[in-house]
């Protein structure tokens, strides 16, 4: 028996291998449980950081969400109710999608700080003054929308936040300030810190470095109060120094936290996420430790019997790794594999040939759909788009023009409803042979979803005369009744026309052609529908059955 297993170099190898790996396991599970150490706390960083990051995303957006709800407001106010407080009451009342974001109160306040001229829901404890309010000084003084410093308002005796908008006239001068007040703690607002932590005994604090002052946190007890002097807490001081982003950080009780700090852009606030390590990394080394008992136990009754069996069993996996491998560094060519083993690995081989199979196809299919309309099969928005870009750059290398048509399905909505979704896909499916039949080969006709549909007309010498013969062709052609089943359905089409031939046109790009068919379309309908209209750039449309302009 020994001389036969050692006249097999495969066997002395998977031997010495084993004899190896018996010194070498101990080196070897250190620094993997050293790699595993570093790469789950890298995760936890990661992770942290990535939650804190979307946790002031979250905030940032609805506080800006507030800001331009208020500043649309602001705007609309038209500025002769400021002398009818009735009046001005009553449009404030009427706002009443904007009372859901600042649910404490929606005020104007007079340019001198006096009493409010409005204000909903109305409180006659409201001040008579805010000229001593830093929102009101800010706002007065920059002219600019503000957020003020956390508060506690005084109506709910709950952390809030004002917001100030600057009602000014046609000259810049002040007339009137708009403030909402929104409780930090409304519902929807700050969920995502309020009642919750990272982990069971962290904390998130939202701080306002300008103000030196906390918003909220995870602890009620401490919104809306002034922050500890520098030295108590150095988390807030590294914070309040400019330091971003996460790190590991001791604290006054000599308790080390992992302590993630992101911005809050709209008010220049800080959300801090705190965690002590303890907790933070007790999976890491939980894994850790599960990862060196388990490699101590199961190592050494195993290693010598794989290793004797892995040569022999892996070598035809080994010679389909290896052509693969070779498959995707492009060195063997893309084609299927053969095994002459009827177990795993050639079920492998075969699976990889019907997966190539798919993907090859699935790919067809994927390219086929990117650029062609599922029900008609017509090229789709993204590929006429890249046609009219290319078509666009081609004219103004030749000199030669093009036009485009864009066409709406005049009376498809009362079919679609009248008869259903399947009698209207038929009818598209139609509308779109049709329309092929009325464009020459090296024309493009494509449907950019429900009735709308698009037709690039290329390479033209009189991209105007060409394109209306089309339009006169394409309305004859859908004019005629479509026969469904027992149904003889009639339609008709307005098609906006725009071209480009001249020198001036050429500076157009695809974005604004489109744009300025779509306009003359619509211009096609409102002068009777079933035609054509067509766009010049002197504002002037002219159609098959009318001339005006606009």
């Amino acid at each position: 028996m020994w001389p036969r297993l050692g006249s097999s170099l495969r066997t002395r190898i998977a031997a010495v291998a084993g004899l190896l790996f018996l010194v070498g396991i101990g080196l070897t599970t250190f620094f993997v449980a050293r790699i595993l150490y570093d790469e789950m706390q890298a995760m936890l960083f990661k992770q942290q950081l990535t939650t804190a990051n979307y946790i002031a995303r979250d905030i940032d957006s609805k506080l800006a969400l507030r800001m331009d709800s208020l500043k649309r407001v602001a705007d609309n106010l038209p500025h002769h109710l400021l002398a009818k407080p009735k009046e001005l009451q009553d449009w404030l009342d009427d706002r009443k999608a904007i009372h859901t974001l600042f649910p404490t109160g929606l005020m104007i306040v007079p340019a001198d700080g006096g009493a409010v001229l409005a204000d909903s829901p109305r409180l006659e404890s409201r001040p008579k003054s805010f000229v001593d309010r830093d929102w009101f000084i800010s706002a007065t003084t920059t002219r600019r929308a503000t957020f003020s410093k956390p508060l506690v308002a005084r109506a709910t005796q709950q952390p809030a936040i004002v917001i100030a908008i600057p009602i000014l006239d046609d000259n810049q001068q002040l007339l009137a300030l708009m403030a909402g007040v929104t409780p930090l703690t409304s519902p929807g607002f700050l969920d995502l810190i309020q009642g919750t932590a990272p982990g069971k005994t962290g904390s998130y604090q939202l701080i306002s470095p300008r103000h030196h002052s906390y918003a909220l946190t995870s602890d009620p007890g401490k919104s809306s109060r002034p922050l500890p002097e520098a030295g108590h807490d150095l988390a807030l001081d590294r914070a309040l120094a400019g330091v971003r982003g996460i790190d590991i950080v001791r604290n006054s009780d000599n308790i080390n936290e992992l302590i993630a700090t992101v911005e809050i852009p709209q008010t220049g606030w800080l959300l801090i996420a705190r965690c002590p390590t303890s907790e933070a990394f007790a999976p890491v080394w939980n894994s850790v430790r599960n990862t060196l008992l388990i490699a101590g136990l199961l190592s050494l009754p195993i290693i010598i019997l794989l290793l004797a069996a892995l040569n022999h069993l892996l070598a035809p996996l080994g010679r389909l790794a290896k052509e693969l491998h070779d498959m995707s560094e492009g060195t063997r060519p893309m084609q299927p594999l053969f095994s002459e083993y009827q177990d795993e690995v050639g079920d492998v081989t075969s699976s990889f040939n019907r997966l190539q199979e798919k993907l090859l196809e699935q790919e067809r299919r994927l390219a086929e759909m990117a650029h062609h309309d599922p029900l008609t099969g017509l090229p789709n928005r993204l590929l006429i788009n890249d046609r009219l870009d290319k078509e666009l750059q081609r004219i103004r290398r030749s000199g030669r023009g093009l036009a485009l048509l864009f066409l709406d399905l005049d009376g498809f909505k009362p079919v679609n409803d009248q008869h259903g979704h399947q009698v209207g896909d038929l009818l598209l499916t139609e509308v779109a042979r049709r329309l092929q039949g009325c464009v020459r080969e090296v024309d493009t006709v494509a449907r950019l979803g429900g009735d709308e549909f698009l037709i690039l007309v290329s390479d033209c010498e009189a991209p105007r005369d060409a394109a209306e013969r089309i339009a006169e062709a394409c309305i004859a052609a859908t004019g005629k009744p479509v026969r469904i089943d027992d149904l003889a359905i009639r339609i008709g089409v307005s098609i906006g026309i725009a071209f480009v031939g001249t020198a001036t046109d050429d500076m157009l790009s695809a974005s604004q052609l489109l744009s300025q068919a779509d306009i003359a379309m619509y211009r096609a309908k409102a002068d009777g529908r079933n035609r054509y209209s067509v766009y010049r750039q002197n504002n002037e449309y002219s159609s098959n059955n009318s001339k005006q302009k606009t």
